[in-house]
């Protein structure tokens, strides 16, 4: 992927609030809502909706998926220190989004802080993005 069509997916779809809570508030949000479960604050982040076939949709929702992952290219803090901040990340699949802001995956809830972006996007561009 070129830089322009990096830009392009990042700065697309909708822009959308996320959390406006300092950062020991979001943490405390993640905890109240998932508790003893991994968190990780992001910031400057885009939900990437994939554009799926139907085929690949069932198995996506056989798997207890959705059809959505977060890539943001900045990490804050990460409870189990398996990013360090300032780091970007790509999340595998989403299992739900809720609070406007608490973007779980099988192993992690990340909290997207400050405004990010909703794009709807093709896989292949969604993995292609580091």
């Amino acid at each position: 992927m070129n830089l322009d069509d990096f830009i392009s997916v990042l700065s697309a779809g909708e822009e959308i609030g996320g959390c406006q809570l300092a950062n020991s508030d979001a943490v405390a949000l993640a905890n109240l809502h998932f508790p003893f479960r991994a968190y990780c604050l992001v910031s400057e982040w885009a939900i990437l909706d994939l554009d799926v076939t139907t085929s690949q949709r069932q198995a996506i929702a056989d798997r207890e998926l959705i059809p959505a992952l977060v890539y943001a290219l900045t990490v804050i803090q990460d409870s189990r220190g398996r990013f360090q901040p300032g780091d970007w990340v790509r999340t595998t699949l989403g299992v739900s989004f809720t609070h406007a802001c608490l973007f779980e995956t099988k192993n992690t809830v990340y909290v997207l802080i400050g405004a990010g972006r909703r794009v709807s996007t093709d896989l292949n561009i969604a993995l292609s993005l580091c």
